[in-house]
């Protein structure tokens, strides 16, 4: 299959180092919620031709550490304080120099307090490549300051009606770089097994078979295709298990299958629907969608079918489970009325809380990686929109039209690592 598109990786620099790093954390304490104070200073350009890409560079990290919602980025000359009187703990600046084609960034990541270097990277990228080399910075200021890896180098799957069709797209979490992925086709369920690869279920061949797709060779091939339904769920890649629904038998039943299309064991076994499955991160429990009791509930078992217990006992219509990666939460959506709201659920159920609110109708939520955000289509207008909800500040912001989202977990780190100095 041709490739449809490519990873921007980041070449990573070779150079001698030109000092050793610092192993110096910062401590950052938020009161609350609130966000952590970082100056951002603006990149300089060793030359006028450098100043658009140095922009670009600076603007996407100060973007993606708002979107983080841990920090709050300030410039030099803002006096470093915040609301409540605290002072910035950390800043960040570097250096532009082109090398023909090509960019090196000299990045550092400074304690104030101390002021002794947190990080000191250097980064070489090509030309088309800045926005992949911010994303990356941002996460390592996240990492550095905060002891969690960001999201920013993280992309979305979501489905997208064109005319006739329903196609499959991809965009990075920023709402950046949109890409489409099919043609003229008929798409349901994408789902992330790991930051490269992907699977979807299409009617192509008249059938609802599962699709495959290899971002790090540009590969596609038919993963399942059994008579009826072949919808992937979630995917456990500690051992390779995916979660499906298949209708091989006429029914709705939940399965195991290997990331080649093997099935490894059936799940349950039960008259009624059984659907929409997703692991706990630990792989241990799965949370499905059963209407066994008369209507759609979220109902928990272990890994081989056993020990099934409801989990939802509100709601007339709840569907669409999606266990936190934190392991503390399940979001799922339940009817009420004419509208579907977002909810938080605790795996035990003792502890339940609504997401959304408002006059809007939210469904098919997915997680992103850091366990603070949740990706849901939103339907506004009669139209379908990919939203990023921040579960603490419960603020939104409107991705993309379109609907049906997966988020992809975090990066492998195939690319490598830049170097330290």
């Amino acid at each position: 299959m041709r490739l449809l598109f490519r990873v921007l990786l980041v070449l990573c620099a070779a150079a001698p180092a030109a000092h050793a790093q610092t192993d110096i954390y910062l401590k950052t304490e938020r009161a609350g919620r609130g966000k952590v104070p970082i100056v951002i200073a603006d990149i300089e350009a060793a030359s006028p031709r450098e100043r658009g890409t140095a922009g670009t560079i600076t603007g996407v990290i100060r973007n993606d550490l708002e979107l983080s919602g841990l920090f709050q980025t300030l410039t030099p000359g803002a006096g470093g304080a915040v609301g409540d009187g605290r002072g910035a703990g950390a800043r960040f600046e570097g250096t532009l120099v082109s090398q023909g084609g090509a960019f090196s960034l000299d990045a550092k990541l400074l304690d104030l307090a101390s002021k002794e270097t947190i990080f000191s990277k250097r980064y070489e990228f090509g030309a088309d490549a800045a926005r992949p080399v911010a994303h990356r910075l941002s996460d390592e200021i996240v990492y550095f300051l905060i002891g969690e890896r960001g999201a920013a180098t993280t992309r979305i799957l979501f489905r997208r009606t064109q005319g006739a069709y329903k196609n499959l797209f991809l965009i990075d979490y920023d709402g950046h770089g949109e890409r489409q992925i099919t043609k003229n086709d008929l798409v349901i369920s994408p789902l992330w097994l790991d930051d490269a690869r992907f699977c979807y279920t299409s009617d192509r061949r008249q059938n609802w078979d599962c699709y495959l797709v290899d971002l790090s060779n540009g590969t596609k091939y038919l993963m399942t295709h059994w008579s009826g339904i072949n919808i992937a769920g979630s995917y456990f890649a500690p051992r390779d298990e995916l979660l499906m629904t298949l209708s091989v038998n006429g029914n709705h039943e939940i399965y195991v299958l290997n990331s080649s299309g093997k099935i490894l064991r059936r799940l349950t076994r039960n008259r009624a629907i059984d659907i929409s499955p997703t692991w706990s991160p630990n792989g241990a429990e799965i949370a499905f969608v059963s209407d066994r009791g008369g209507t759609p509930q979220i109902y928990i078992m272990d890994g081989y079918g056993g020990g099934v217990r409801r989990l939802t006992g509100n709601g007339s219509y709840n569907q669409s489970p999606a266990w936190s990666p934190r392991g503390d939460l399940i979001a799922y959506a339940s009817r009420e009325g004419n509208l579907f709201r977002l909810k938080l659920i605790s795996p035990d159920g003792l502890d339940e809380e609504i997401l959304t609110d408002d006059n809007l109708s939210y469904e098919d939520p997915c997680w992103g990686p850091d366990g603070r955000h949740i990706a849901a289509t939103v339907t506004e207008g009669g139209a379908h929109y990919i939203v990023v909800i921040d579960i603490d500040t419960r603020e939104r912001r409107r991705l993309a039209q379109g609907e049906f989202a997966d988020w992809s977990p975090l990066a492998s780190g195939r690319a490598g690592a830049a170097r330290h100095e």
